[in-house]
């Protein structure tokens, strides 16, 4: 059942980098030209799959929760207390 768990995590690992690359390169070309067309056609480009991409961590993040709470342990009290604290008044 770990080898199950540990393909998964890196299939999700391997598909945010493949995915993803292209958020990053339209995001450094974005910053390297003035032309408000191009910005516009970079952002038409990139939108429909965004937020897509960042689903793969997001079911990385929960795997390693999930399957691997050992994993988690060390770091789990200290996100915990940051997200409480941010809430505060």
């Amino acid at each position: 059942m770990v080898i199950f768990w540990v393909s998964v995590l890196a299939l999700s690992i391997l598909l945010y980098v493949l995915l993803d690359g292209f958020d990053f390169g339209v995001g450094i070309l974005f910053g390297l030209t003035r032309d408000e067309h191009r910005r516009r056609a970079m952002m038409s480009a990139v939108a429909p799959i965004w937020d897509g991409n960042e689903t793969w961590l997001v079911v990385a993040g929960v795997v390693l929760w999930g399957a691997f709470p050992s994993s988690m342990q060390p770091f789990f009290p200290r996100f915990i207390f940051r997200f409480c604290s941010c809430w505060q008044d």
